[in-house]
């Protein structure tokens, strides 16, 4: 070969490189492709991907990592044929750890092309014999959104083996991973939702004899698509009576030869059964049964720990639950008993449902808590420990308590001799404290001595409990204290339009008293309440009658004409009285005394305004 033949050799020896790297290349991804369009599962699709790729490449390795959302760890899930795949599943790393995670972690290839093991990035893993490797390349699997899926790497025995076909080689095929792995994650959730839509329909058809061999058989299926050791089912059937909640359990026979005896705790005893799995290794999975309105759980265990796909198919099955034991009790029946209670249209209803739940014909007095929590409370803790808190203060021996109701209401009956003993009860339930930031309102009904005369009572409970709640603090407002204000709200609408008007005439009163610091306001008041009579008027708020004139003549000249003309002097006096408090409010706002309660815009507070000191009217009324 002469001297000018020999470059032109070079440059066809490396398309005829390029070429063949480009054969392998596409042969490669061809490959893929086609697995893809198979519906190969994750796995099998990255196992292959790394042993096509090594064989393209050269590589004397090549693994996949995916990323585990459960254990928010990279685990090794494909390895080439040697002692790496004996460890597929063991080896983890966190993102930013090692070369891998590194490459996942910046989102981008990393290409060491000496002695990889020797970089400060990398993280030894003996059993994987990575010293031997000179050289290797790292991708990230990468969504389209962005979302890391997981590494794909491949290493080589010498030095700067892999070429840039080779990296983008690796590149694409990470890219095919990914969609691969997207594609077997919308083929997982539709296998769940698929076995779910079947679950009702593969139910036999003695199923539907009863509600116990439904919620048995149901149990089972359940157990058999979770692979779950122990299923229980708790379906409230029937709430009129004391004991409503229906139970199935369904017990694996490994479950069964691991723990001798558990069938027999499952199918008696719900609290020992949960004690003799809480030292266990089983994982547990629980969820609703419906929503949002829920009528019962379910619980699952298994040996394996569960994962996402396992959560989302519980909640499909357990929707199917609730439909088939919904078909079965009916929709009525499942409504808590506190709101029948509560909603009882006559004295025999109230009386039959007392009875449906062993309370007999004694002498009761009923009491209806509300409980609320401020903005910084934790609702959630604060009215679980109501039921309990309530159970330990108004206990008393040889005298039966029913509680009824969650999520912020409750229903007391108690058994109360007499009008002493309600008394006491009474005393008790003021006495329920949860905790900070936890405001429990309580209303109480009169003594029922008859089980037709507890539906009134329970209604004067509920009308009792809105006005402790008005009170805005702990404390027990009973019915008697209250009994001549039932017509109250009622008034107060009716006369709701005159009295805005009023109030709104008295703003700039109201606002030259805070500016002044006068009684301007006091001064009206107390002239409507003695009818308009200086010389009553004056003597009430020990001044002289040319002082109290003078008021007037000043309070005639804020708002326009004289209070002696007003047509309602006893609704004018009322809104006075109103227009005062607000005062009290607003100072008290002021002065950072209770900044929960302000103006915002007007002479009467509302609790839109959360800072007297920075809304309108507190500016306004402050400033002039």
């Amino acid at each position: 070969m002469t001297h000018q033949d020999r470059p032109f050799a070079e440059d066809v020896k490396a398309l005829r490189h390029a070429l063949a790297a480009a054969e392998r290349r596409a042969a490669t991804l061809a490959e893929l492709a086609v697995l893809m369009s198979q519906g190969r599962d994750a796995l099998a699709l990255a196992q292959r991907a790394v042993e096509l790729t090594a064989r393209a490449t050269k590589a004397a390795g090549a693994y996949v990592y995916l990323w585990d959302r459960d254990e928010e760890r990279l685990v090794l899930r494909a390895a080439t044929e040697g002692w790496q795949q004996g460890h597929i599943g063991q080896i983890r790393l966190r993102i930013g750890e090692g070369l891998t995670g590194w490459s996942a972690l910046m989102r981008q290839p990393v290409v060491v092309d000496n002695d990889p093991a020797q970089d400060p990035r990398s993280k030894p893993f003996p059993e994987l014999r990575e010293s031997a490797f000179k050289s290797m390349v790292a991708v990230p699997i990468v969504a389209p959104g962005e979302e890391v899926l997981g590494v794909f790497s491949l290493y080589a025995l010498t030095e700067a083996a892999f070429r840039s076909s080779d990296v983008s080689l690796a590149t694409e095929v990470g890219s095919l991973l990914a969609s691969g792995l997207i594609q077997a994650e919308t083929l997982t959730q539709l296998q769940v939702q698929s076995t779910a839509a079947r679950f009702l329909h593969d139910l036999p058809h003695n199923a539907w004899d009863s509600l116990p061999q439904c919620l048995r058989i149901m149990a089972e299926l359940c157990a058999a698509d979770l692979d779950a050791d122990l299923c229980l089912l708790e379906v409230m059937a029937d709430r009129t009576v004391a004991k409503g909640t229906v139970d199935a359990v369904y017990v694996s026979r490994r479950l069964s030869s691991t723990h001798p005896g558990i069938s027999a705790v499952a199918e008696q005893d719900k609290a020992a059964l949960t004690a003799l799995l809480r030292g266990s290794d089983l994982s547990r999975l629980r969820i609703p049964l419906g929503a949002p309105a829920p009528i019962g759980v379910v619980t699952v265990y298994r040996f394996r720990r569960f994962t996402d796909r396992d959560v989302i198919l519980l909640e499909a099955i357990g929707a199917q639950v609730a439909y088939g034991a919904l078909s079965l009790i009916g929709a009525a029946g499942l409504r808590p008993l506190r709101d029948q209670l509560l909603e009882a249209g006559t004295p025999e209803t109230t009386e039959a449902m007392l009875l449906g739940m062993g309370w007999k014909r004694r002498t009761t007095t009923t009491a209806v808590l509300r409980v609320r929590t401020t903005a910084t409370a934790d609702q959630a803790a604060g009215t679980d420990r109501v039921r309990d808190l309530i159970a330990e203060t108004v206990r008393q021996p040889g005298r039966r308590v029913e509680i009824l109701g969650d999520a912020g209401q409750f229903v007391l009956l108690a058994e109360t001799p007499d009008q002493a003993a309600r008394d006491v009860l009474a005393h008790r339930l003021a006495e329920v404290r949860v905790r900070p930031g936890v405001i429990v309102s309580v209303g109480v009904g009169e003594l029922a001595r008859t089980l037709p005369e507890v539906h009134r009572s329970l209604r004067h409970s509920a009308t009792s409990a809105h006005w402790a709640t008005l009170i805005e603090s702990n404390g027990v407002v009973r019915f008697e204290e209250v009994a001549h204000l039932r017509m109250l709200p009622g008034t107060a609408l009716a006369m709701s339009s005159s009295l805005r008007s009023y109030l709104g005439l008295l703003e700039p009163v109201v606002d030259y008293d805070l500016a002044n610091r006068t009684d301007l306001a006091q001064t009206l008041e107390v002239f409507f309440a003695q009818g308009g009579s200086v010389a009553r008027a004056s003597e009430t708020l020990f001044i002289h009658r040319n002082t109290l004139r003078q008021r007037i003549q000043r309070i005639e000249e804020l708002i326009g004409h004289s209070p002696e003309t007003f047509e309602d002097w006893i609704l004018a006096g009322l809104a006075t009285r109103l227009a005062r408090q607000a005062r009290g409010e607003l100072e008290d706002s002021a002065a950072g005394r209770s900044p929960e309660r302000s103006s915002c815009g007007g002479a009467i507070p509302d609790e839109s305004c959360h800072d007297a000191t920075s809304c309108q009217h507190a500016d306004h009324a402050v400033g002039n």
